[in-house]
């Protein structure tokens, strides 16, 4: 899981130089892994179609310009894909994505999912305004003429995860026919995948180091 990607070498909790993801990139395709589009993850789900071996899917949260202007030519060039997580109400402002952007990504390399219409925080809504916010986030990605897959990032990673209010959740993103859940966790999936509602991703944040880097993509949140 990525945020954003700098040019000059910034780095913070959420933001990874270039040439990191350069070298990191290029280090999970020398160990064999083949990365994956949304859309084949749900074939997986759903047809049962077989993934590559040592499947990888990289992501991006929230749509930020760089991830096209910075990101984006690193992944052609290396052939690679990535996909991101959109959130319709920042589309077109500030510092994120614009639909022309959107547009111009190869989608053979890079596709988009949901990330809530303005992101909210799912776990302080009732099961109606999830299932509100999730007709709204697709009818706003519809408008603009963007295809996406049925898969949601949890915005700040939460969900209720307690009785009544955690079973409405699940059950409202199963009204919705979502194939694909993701949270944080920084853990590993195993296939076949336990619960595909809440897939772990690992956490790449800006200063991490090559050698924490690969040994997180290895074991995951044992490292911890």
């Amino acid at each position: 899981m990525y945020h954003k990607i700098s040019a000059d070498g910034q780095t913070d909790m959420l933001t990874v130089p270039v040439r990191d993801l350069e070298w990191q990139l290029h280090h999970l395709r020398q160990e064999g892994y083949r990365t994956i589009s949304l859309s084949q993850l749900v074939n997986h789900l759903r047809q049962g179609t077989p993934l590559p071996e040592k499947p990888l899917l990289i992501t991006f949260d929230d749509g930020y310009l760089d991830n096209f202007t910075n990101a984006y030519p690193v992944f052609r060039q290396l052939g690679m894909k990535a996909n991101i997580f959109l959130v319709p109400s920042f589309i077109d402002t500030d510092t994120y994505l614009g639909v022309n952007d959107l547009k111009a990504m190869d989608p053979s390399l890079i596709e988009f999912g949901l990330h809530s219409f303005d992101h909210v925080n799912y776990r302080d809504l009732s099961k109606d305004a999830v299932l509100a916010d999730l007709d709204k986030c697709k009818k706003g990605l519809t408008e603009k003429g963007i295809a996406f897959q049925p898969c949601l990032a949890f915005p700040f990673g939460a969900w209720p995860k307690k009785g009544a209010a955690s079973q409405a959740f699940f059950d409202a993103l199963a009204e919705q026919k979502l194939s694909a859940a993701f949270r944080i966790g920084n853990r590993l999936n195993r296939l076949p995948l336990k619960e595909p509602l809440l897939i772990e991703r690992l956490d790449i944040r800006g200063g991490i180091t090559q050698k924490k880097f690969t040994r997180l993509v290895r074991k995951g949140k044992s490292l911890f």
